[in-house]
């Protein structure tokens, strides 16, 4: 209805003024700017016969992707004079950039009341520019990633205010940022987005441009700005400004913050339709939204917030009740964030979302990845793949690649992340415990001292799926399940026992045995579902005595215990030394490892080696041992370094083992974790 009387009575007051009293105030608009989030009567007559100062350009080459609220900013931008407390500006000034902009003649005014009321001046720089009002929301500049660099988008605001329609252009040359020039009448009050290609708005957008279809503005969106998905929907608050921040916010690429107002309250129907309407969409996760709903029953702004990094300033009226109930709703729906909330001069139609807008940082370290949320089989590795790219250019560490992943209740644990080419990385979770949920986040960092999770918040909001099936007992299957071994005496000789846990369910298992002549290692530990381990069986023959002796194994874990008989048959006397049957590299303990492991081999006769240790392109790191050796069992300590005596980063890498000897030739490789 009130849409309806203002629309009335503009017609009314058109048809009663002359083309010359159109030109009065147009001058007076000019001439006097109106600081008033709305449009008032001067603007709306003068709105319809606004020729706008714009110069629109050809969209950006190459692949286009819009960043989101909630991706890494350097900094915000306010307006001074100020249309928010110097309390905020305080509060952001500690770990974020302040930007603002400012007329150079107000600037030490503008400082000097920054200072007076503990604001951080060392991270506060000043933008000297006209402005006509203090909405940089509206009509600031969009922020871009053009294949790894940021850049801006501007637009038409749909105000005519002059001053700030230029805004745009005065921060991208500030900030030396490419721009680009979208001829598509616009306000940042109305437009939220995912940074992954899904936007949304009121569809004002569309009343906003009548010559444009549909399609068109679509077309727009699309060139401009990457977005493939764009919502245009009614605006459920029947107001005088219909943007989008008066109602709903994005949180997060599948979370949506919706209002929410009593049965009684004129709008609850329209609004219950909206949260209806995201509840149904699918994110560009490929899930439905999680809709959160905050209570705004005297139509408070609690959901025109500010996303700033891993802090939420939420505008709050000084009602206790409703504040700290609205403060919690973010923090649920958010945890790990830190969300303060701030009084203000605010409207249910504009508070603090309206008045601050974030600036994309322009050397974020981005992460892509579109994170499992679907039940997984059992018994098969896990495949993360994220895409990595340092918009600063500089090298990634290595070793900070990880993906970090927990079962249940149960503690993170770390994995390396594989380069696979394209700014790709792939790390392999474990085949997990059927009935299990599995939770998991992607962390990186480079050499600029950026560093980044995924999702954003990282360990305190990881990503979740559950493996499937009923979780099914542990089970012990061992190969061989006996041993019966003819050797001289004074030798040693080495055999693989090998444990694998069919079950569901992880297994304990302790070993035993009761011969001196017979060692065992490792004699316990933890077998995962599906996993299977060596256990070495050292035979030592020295000063026995021809004959057959016997013994058994006793294995016993979580369910029974298992006998493995061993056999053992001397057949003749050597009074040499030690002799080893066979030539083998039997692996290095403990794998995986930090910082050094050992790894053993035996020789069985004298012969040229060579234990050298390759990276996984096959690019040689250090050669260990190389030289003629005598026969018998070796080991031999790799401490993480490479030729250079510098540190590896964190990955798996290749023991191989070469031998020239007079009988025959043998080669062997092994895998060799190493996790910091």
């Amino acid at each position: 209805m009130r849409k309806i009387i203002v629309l009335f009575f503009l017609v009314f007051v058109i048809q009663a003024i002359s083309l010359n009293g159109m030109n009065n105030v147009t001058k007076k608009t000019i001439d006097n700017p109106i600081l008033a989030h709305f449009l008032h009567l001067d603007e709306l007559l003068l709105n319809e016969y606004y020729e706008r100062n714009f110069t629109p350009t050809d969209p950006p080459v190459g692949e286009v992707r819009q960043t989101s609220e909630f991706e890494q900013m350097e900094g915000v931008l306010v307006v001074y004079p100020l249309g928010v407390p110097y309390a905020l500006i305080a509060e952001m000034s500690q770990d974020t950039k302040v930007y603002t902009i400012v007329e150079s003649y107000q600037q030490n005014q503008c400082e000097t009341s920054y200072q007076s009321n503990g604001v951080n001046l060392e991270n506060c720089e000043f933008i000297n520019a006209s402005t006509d009002s203090y909405w940089v929301r509206d009509f600031g500049p969009w922020f871009i990633d053009n294949g790894g660099e940021i850049a801006i988008v501007d637009f038409p605001y749909n105000r005519p205010r002059p001053d700030d329609d230029e805004i745009p252009i005065v921060v991208a040359d500030y900030f030396g940022l490419d721009l680009y020039g979208m001829d598509l009448i616009h306000t940042g009050g109305n437009y939220m987005t995912d940074g992954m290609s899904i936007s949304a708005s009121s569809e004002l957008v569309v009343t906003e441009n009548p010559s444009l279809t549909i399609a068109q503005i679509d077309q727009f969106v699309l060139d401009y700005l990457g977005v493939e998905t764009y919502h245009k929907v009614p605006d459920p608050n029947n107001t005088y400004i219909d943007h989008i921040d008066c109602w709903g916010k994005f949180l997060d690429v599948d979370k949506i913050l919706i209002r929410e107002v009593p049965v009684t309250h004129p709008q609850y129907d329209e609004i219950e339709v909206t949260a209806a309407y995201f509840a149904a969409q699918t994110s560009s996760y490929g899930m439905p939204y999680e809709v959160y709903r905050v209570n705004t029953p005297y139509d408070q702004p609690y959901t025109n917030s500010l996303i700033l990094n891993d802090r939420v300033f939420v505008p709050i009226t000084g009602n206790t009740a409703y504040d700290d109930a609205a403060l919690q709703v973010y923090e649920d729906a958010m945890p790990g964030y830190e969300v303060l909330g701030f009084t203000g001069s605010w409207a249910s139609t504009d508070a603090l979302h309206c008045r601050t807008r974030g600036v994309a940082d322009r050397e974020m370290l981005y992460i892509q990845h579109v994170p499992i949320f679907e039940e997984m089989p059992s018994g098969e590795e896990i495949d993360i793949v994220a895409q990595i790219i340092p918009y600063s250019g500089e090298l990634l560490y290595a070793d900070s690649l990880l993906v970090n992943y927990k079962m249940n209740n149960g503690e993170f644990i770390s994995i390396v992340m594989a380069s696979i080419g394209s700014d790709n990385y792939s790390a392999m979770i474990p085949a997990l415990d059927p009935g299990s949920e599995v939770s998991y986040f992607i962390h990186a960092a480079d050499e600029s001292e950026h560093s980044a999770n995924h999702p954003f918040i990282g360990e305190p909001d990881p990503h979740t799926f559950t493996i499937a099936g009923n979780p099914t007992p542990a089970e012990l299957v061992v190969d061989p399940t006996y041993f019966s071994i003819e050797m001289s005496a004074n030798t040693v000789s080495l055999e693989i026992m090998e444990l694998s846990n069919i079950g569901g369910l992880s297994m304990d298992y302790n070993m035993s045995e009761t011969a001196d002549w017979l060692s065992l290692d490792p004699t316990s530990g933890t077998l995962p579902a599906g996993v299977s381990q060596n256990i070495e069986l050292s035979f030592d023959t020295t000063d026995m005595i021809s004959g057959s002796y016997d013994t058994n194994i006793t294995i016993i874990d979580n369910r029974e215990e298992t006998i493995i008989p061993i056999i053992l048959t001397i057949t003749q006397t050597n009074a040499g030394n030690e002799v080893i049957n066979n030539t083998k590299l039997i692996g290095n303990y403990p794998n995986p490892f930090n910082p050094e492991t050992t790894i053993k081999y035996s020789l069985k006769n004298n012969a040229n080696m060579t234990l050298s240790i390759y990276n996984t392109k096959g690019q040689l790191v250090n050669t260990l041992v190389k030289k003629y050796q005598i026969a018998g069992m070796h080991s031999v300590v790799w401490n993480g370094k490479d030729a250079n005596g510098k540190k590896v980063s964190s990955g798996v890498y290749l023991s191989s083992f070469d031998v020239e000897g007079e009988e025959s030739d043998y080669t062997s490789v092994k895998k060799v974790i190493l996790l910091k």
